[in-house]
C-alpha cells in the first residue's frame, strides 16, 4: 500500500509541474490574497477618508464645525466646493466618498431657533468608506447640535452642572469583546483567507481528479495505486495535502504570533481548526466530482458551493437571523464549522466544552468521499461519460 501511494504521488508530484494552474491553486493565489489583504487593511481601518464641504452660509457656525472635522481621524477634507451641483460631479467621479452641505443662514435660523437642517450625502458603491463618512459626518452634527443647546441654556442662565445631564442624561460605556480595536483585518482576514483556502482546495481537488477523467489517463493512475482507488485518491492528494497544510499553518502562525490577531484560548485548536477545514475541503471536492465525474459539471458545481460559503458561514451576516432552512442549510458547509470554532475559541475563550460539537460537525465531511467511491471508481474503469 505504501509503494502504490508514493508511485502515485510521485506521479502526481510531476503532472503538478507540468502545467502553471497547479502552481496557481495551490501557492500564488493564496500568497496574493494574504498580502493583497494584510497591505490593504494593515491599519485596521481605513483612515483619513476623502470627503468634500460645500459651506454656503461661511459664518462663524460653519467654520468651527469645519475645523471640527478635519480634527476627526477617520475622515480628510478633500475639496471645497461651492454648490451641490459641483460636489455631487466630483463623488460620482470618485473623488470624494460623501459631502456635507451648509445651508444659508444656517446661523440665522439656529439663533432664532428655526431648527435649520443640514444635508449629508455619502455613497454606498463603496461600504467601507461611504459608512465611515456617513458615521463622521453624523457625529459632527450631533456636536454641532449639542453646542448651540448648550450655548442656549448657558443665554439662560442654567448652571454648568445641570447643563450636560441635559443633554447627554445617559452615557453609553461600550466596549467591543471580540474586537476592542475595531479592526477590519481582524474581522474580515479571519475568515475570508481561510474561504479562500477552502475554496482552491475543494476547487484544485475536482480539477486535479477531474482533468484525469477529461483526458483518460485513469486507468493508468489505478494501475499506479495498485488498482485500489483509496491508493490513488490518497496518492494524488497528499501533495495538495501538504502545500495547503504549510500554508495554513503559515497563515495561522502569521495572524496569531505576527500581527497579534486576538486569541484567547491556545493556538494549537487553531491549528488543529485550519487542518480539518483542509481535510473537510478536499473531502468536499471528492465528492462533487465523484457526484459528477465530468470536469465542467464538477467544476460548475464546486465553485457555487465554494462562493456560498463565504455567505453562509455567518460572517457577512447571522445566520441565527436567517429563515429556518437557511439556517440548517448553512451547516452544510465547513467554513461555517470553522467560523464557530475560530469564534468560540479565539474570541470568546468558551473552553473546548463549547467546541468539540463543531469539530464533530466538521469530521462528518470526512465521511463524503465513501459515499461516492463506486460511482467515482466505476467512471475512471469504464470512462463512460462525456469528456467535451
Amino acid at each position: 500500500m505504501f509503494n502504490c501511494i508514493l508511485n502515485v504521488f510521485l506521479r502526481e508530484k510531476d503532472i503538478m509541474f507540468s502545467r502553471p494552474i497547479y502552481l496557481y491553486g495551490t501557492i500564488l493565489v493564496l500568497a496574493f490574497c494574504a498580502i493583497f489583504f494584510v497591505s490593504l487593511m494593515y491599519q485596521g481601518l481605513p483612515q483619513r477618508v476623502p470627503v468634500g464641504v460645500v459651506d454656503k452660509d461661511n459664518s462663524y457656525l460653519s467654520r468651527n464645525a469645519i475645523k471640527q472635522m478635519e480634527a476627526l481621524q477617520g475622515i480628510e477634507i478633500a475639496h471645497r466646493y461651492g454648490s451641490y451641483h459641483d460636489a455631487r460631479l466630483a463623488m460620482q467621479r470618485g473623488e470624494i466618498y460623501g459631502f456635507i452641505e451648509f445651508p444659508e443662514d444656517l446661523y440665522v435660523n439656529t439663533v432664532n431657533g428655526l431648527r435649520p437642517t443640514i444635508p449629508v450625502y455619502y455613497t454606498e458603491a463603496y461600504m467601507i468608506p461611504g459608512t465611515l463618512a456617513y458615521k463622521s459626518f453624523l457625529q459632527i452634527a450631533n456636536v454641532l447640535n449639542a453646542g448651540v443647546k448648550r450655548t442656549t441654556m448657558r443665554a439662560r442662565g442654567v448652571p454648568e452642572a445641570d447643563i450636560m445631564p441635559q443633554l447627554q442624561p445617559i452615557t453609553i460605556d461600550s466596549h467591543s469583546i471580540g474586537n476592542p480595536w475595531t479592526s477590519y483585518a481582524i474581522y474580515l482576514i479571519s475568515i475570508i483567507w481561510p474561504g479562500i483556502l477552502s475554496l482552491c482546495i475543494i476547487v484544485m481537488t475536482v480539477f486535479s481528479i477531474g482533468y484525469e477523467l477529461k483526458q483518460k489517463t485513469t486507468p493508468e493512475l489505478l494501475e499506479k495505486a495498485g488498482g485500489s482507488i483509496i491508493n490513488a485518491l490518497i496518492g494524488k492528494l497528499l501533495p495538495y495535502f501538504l502545500i495547503y497544510l504549510l500554508m495554513g499553518l503559515s497563515f495561522v502562525v502569521l495572524a496569531y504570533k505576527v500581527f497579534n490577531f486576538p486569541l484567547l484560548g491556545p493556538a494549537w485548536v487553531m491549528v488543529i481548526n485550519i487542518i480539518m477545514l483542509i481535510l473537510a475541503s478536499h473531502a468536499v471536492g471528492l465528492f462533487f466530482i465523484g457526484l459528477f465525474p465530468v470536469l465542467r459539471d464538477a467544476l460548475s458545481a464546486a465553485s457555487l458551493y465554494s462562493i456560498l460559503a463565504l455567505s453562509m458561514c455567518g460572517m457577512t451576516y447571522p445566520v441565527e437571523m436567517m429563515i429556518s432552512p437557511m439556517q440548517g442549510f448553512a451547516q452544510l458547509f465547513p467554513l461555517r464549522q470553522y467560523y464557530l470554532i475560530y469564534v468560540k475559541w479565539a474570541l470568546l475563550d468558551s473552553g473546548i466544552h463549547d467546541v468539540w460539537i463543531n469539530m464533530l460537525g466538521m469530521c462528518v465531511f470526512f465521511f463524503l468521499p465513501f459515499l461516492i467511491l463506486g460511482r467515482l471508481k466505476d467512471a475512471m474503469v469504464k470512462l463512460n461519460y462525456p469528456t467535451k
